[in-house]
């Protein structure tokens, strides 16, 4: 029985917010969303999360494909249904989060982006990566899906095309029966979808009971942070999860295909500490795809290796590009199974698995914040551990700490 269901707008946003739910039960799988015919809901002993791997689509392509995705999940009957959305508001939110909401019969939805764990917040309807407005982040220059602006509710409108409600961080910290009354006015004057400020993690709790005591016909859209509110409100007294995964070994396949400048500093960090070799891929370079994919499979039966796209200010966004570093991934894979494969950017994490014919992923732990450790389902890798993080999350040393935590032997002591 499936207890509940994420649908996100792309993998490792799937895989993020998913695994805070794992105490909801035993198992979270997940799947794209072509997958879900397949789905069994007999089979599922938990938590299912699903990437629709819309965020680059059109706005009303993207709220189609979550509609249909949807009506999907809904069939499988979970009890209960959690939004995943982008915690730096790229992507189709307004579109996404109402198709989801009409969807489901709901009266409207909660929408609350801010991640504080990862320097995401929103006070006074300002949505702030890291203190700086988010339009004025990197994700300003996003190739694919660039922000514009750093207003919530701005954000949500450009594709909702009707008012949106706003709670503010002092209507938060009010009394409760006031908050309760807000929330109805704002209802009752046909603002069905409201943006909900959260300067920290306690009112993402506030947002949490607030849907789940007062107002359980409404939609609860956020990032990991809002789930993670979600289970404690739920979840209180569960044990917590454990703090690191397993070791793998020392073999690591590490592909980067997000351009964020968050992961390109912490590939920096790592293979001047580590020494570990890393391949640039530079699309329409004219180098033979075997060739290449032999040479870096010799240096991966050797130990780690880190496979990155090209700097994304030196190219147009493309799905080629993604594609073509995919292909590259599959073609290593065959030539020598890593211990382990890191997948960072959700279409790139979407297009290797694609590329390894996987169906979908057997999520595990919650290695590092927002590093996912779990394993590959179907195709000829069936078991192969599989790591996936958001381009823009972490600290400069993330994936030195990983690589200390998944490798064993003389890199053991790099995660301390």
């Amino acid at each position: 029985m499936i207890s509940l269901a994420v649908i996100a707008d792309d993998l490792t946003g799937a895989a993020d917010a998913g695994i805070q739910f794992g105490r909801f039960g035993n198992q979270v799988l997940l799947v794209p969303h072509q997958e879900l015919a397949a789905i069994n809901p007999e089979s599922i002993k938990g938590v299912l999360t699903v990437s629709t791997a819309s965020r680059n689509l059109s706005p009303a392509a993207a709220g189609e494909r979550v509609r249909q995705t949807g009506m999907a999940v809904g069939r499988l009957k979970p009890q209960l249904i959690y939004k995943k959305i982008d915690s730096c508001m790229r992507g189709n939110v307004g579109a996404e989060v109402a198709a989801l909401a009409n969807v489901c019969g709901c009266r409207g939805a909660l929408i609350a982006p801010a991640f504080p764990a990862q320097g995401r917040t929103t006070l006074h309807d300002v949505h702030y990566v890291r203190n700086i407005p988010v339009a004025d982040s990197e994700m300003a220059r996003d190739p694919a899906s660039p922000i514009k602006a750093s207003r919530l509710s701005e954000l949500i409108a450009l594709q909702y095309r009707r008012p949106v409600g706003r709670i503010d961080a002092a209507d938060l910290d009010e009394n409760p029966r006031r908050l309760k009354a807000l929330v109805g006015d704002l209802l009752k004057q046909g603002r069905r979808l409201i943006a909900c400020d959260a300067a920290h993690q306690r009112h993402l709790e506030v947002i949490a009971r607030l849907a789940g005591d007062q107002f359980p016909h409404l939609l609860l859209a956020g990032s990991a942070g809002l789930a993670q509110a979600l289970v404690r409100c739920r979840f209180e007294e569960t044990e917590a999860r454990p703090a690191s995964g397993a070791a793998v070994g020392d073999h690591l396949l590490f592909v980067c295909g997000s351009g964020s400048n968050v992961l390109r500093s912490q590939v920096e960090t790592l293979t001047r500490k580590t020494g570990v070799p890393r391949y640039i891929l530079v699309p329409g370079r004219s180098t033979a795809l075997s060739d290449r994919s032999n040479t870096i499979a010799k240096d991966l039966a050797s130990g780690a290796v880190v496979l990155q796209l090209a700097p994304a200010e030196s190219l147009v966004y493309d799905n080629s590009i993604t594609r073509q570093l995919a292909a590259e991934t599959a073609a290593i894979v065959r030539c020598r199974r890593p211990d382990g494969l890191f997948l960072s950017g959700g279409d790139t994490a979407a297009a290797v698995l694609g590329a390894i014919e996987a169906s979908g992923v057997r999520l595990k732990v919650e290695i590092l914040p927002g590093v996912i450790q779990g394993t590959v389902i179907g195709g000829a890798d069936d078991g192969l551990p599989v790591i996936t993080k958001a381009g823009a999350f972490g600290e400069p040393d993330t994936l030195l700490q990983l690589y200390g935590l998944l490798a064993d032997g003389r890199w053991a002591g790099l995660a301390g």
